[in-house]
């Protein structure tokens, strides 16, 4: 029986080590020094490809962005026996020391209330497998990046449940900004919307899972990363993740 959305992958297929990103786009970036490359699904928000990575069999999976589409993702690519998943995407940092460009492994997750409600209580932790980020964390410092570990927040919204005024004038709705610095003081140093539900389908289902960040935001200047860098910086960092964890 094939999975309803990954619905052509076949008996090994996925690779040693699959990676995950959000933006669908960043399939080809990540994949384009890849030999022997094969092109499993293009369906809504999941491209998958899989090839060959300095003689390891390695895939990458685009999950769309936020909670529902990652964890359709997450549990399709375990279906289909995915051996280890490591999210390659973006963040907003929430510390006034971590900028535009840096990178961000995540030891653990908290989340807005609720999340992953269906699976866990909230009392749950989300948390990386610990050997994977000594193996990230390693290569990316050996590589030349400024990395930062620490716990972060997965949110089911991007406006409200990360503290982000819309403009909107013909409304009474306003944000609660003191709830952002709630999270603060208690140590979170970056949001984003995916990296919980990865953490806890992990330990649920015994696959070691991480995260490896580009931050594309300061929360503090509101300073952006240029499309062009922080294109460069995933291909780079997502080079340096597979380097890591194959050895």
């Amino acid at each position: 029986m094939s999975s309803e959305h990954l619905a052509h992958i076949q008996k090994g297929d996925l690779g040693e080590v699959t990676l995950i990103v959000g933006d669908p786009d960043r399939v080809a970036l990540i994949s384009k020094d890849w030999e022997s490359k094969r092109k499993i699904e293009d369906s809504r928000e999941f491209v998958l490809v899989v090839g060959m990575f300095r003689g390891h069999h390695v895939s990458v999976c685009s999950t769309g962005m936020g909670v529902g589409s990652t964890e359709i993702c997450v549990v399709e690519l375990i279906e289909n026996g995915a051996k280890q998943i490591i999210r390659c995407g973006g963040c907003g940092a929430w510390r006034d020391d971590i900028n535009p460009g840096d990178i961000i492994i995540n030891r653990a997750m908290a989340r807005t209330s609720g999340l992953m409600g269906d699976y866990v209580p909230d009392s749950c932790p989300a948390v990386a497998d610990p050997l994977l980020v000594n193996k990230i964390y390693t290569g990316a410092v050996k590589n030349g990046f400024r990395v930062y570990t620490g716990i972060g927040l997965t949110t089911e919204t991007y406006f409200f449940g990360q503290y982000r005024q819309p403009d909107i004038s013909e409304t009474a709705l306003k944000v609660d900004g003191a709830k952002m610095k709630f999270w603060q003081d208690r140590g979170i140093i970056n949001a984003e919307m995916e990296s919980a539900v990865l953490f806890l389908l992990g330990s649920l289902y015994n696959i070691p899972v991480a995260n490896c960040l580009v931050v594309h935001l300061s929360r503090a200047t509101y300073k952006w990363e240029k499309p062009e860098d922080y294109n460069r910086i995933h291909q780079r960092s997502a080079e340096s993740v597979l380097e890591s964890v194959l050895g």
